[in-house]
C-alpha cells in the first residue's frame, strides 16, 4: 500500500520549522497527518473538517477518514491557508 510524505518549510512567530504531511491510505479512506518539528520537539495533528464553519479544517487527536487522497491534500491545502491568515506580515 502506498504511503505518501513530504516537508514544507515554514514560519510561525518568527521561527522556521518543517513541517511533515503524512497521507496515509487506510482501507479505502486516507488519513492526513501534520507533523510539525522545530527545536528538537516532535508534534502532530490529524486533519478533519471543522463541523462549525464550512470549508475549515481543524486538528483533532484521532485520524479522520477523508473519502480520497485528493480531498485530503485539499484539506492539508486549506489548513495551510488557514495557518497563513493567522500569520502577521513581515516587517522588511
Amino acid at each position: 500500500m502506498a504511503h505518501w510524505q513530504g516537508l514544507k518549510l515554514r514560519c510561525k512567530d518568527g521561527h522556521f520549522e518543517m513541517a511533515a504531511f503524512d497521507l496515509k491510505p487506510v482501507g479505502g479512506a486516507f488519513w492526513m497527518w501534520v507533523a510539525c518539528d522545530f527545536g528538537g520537539a516532535s508534534s502532530g495533528h490529524w486533519l478533519a473538517p471543522d463541523p462549525h464553519q464550512a470549508q475549515h479544517v481543524i486538528v483533532i487527536a484521532t485520524p479522520y477518514a477523508w473519502p480520497s487522497a485528493v480531498a485530503a491534500f485539499a484539506a492539508r491545502d486549506r489548513w495551510q491557508a488557514q495557518e497563513a491568515s493567522h500569520q502577521p506580515a513581515p516587517s522588511w
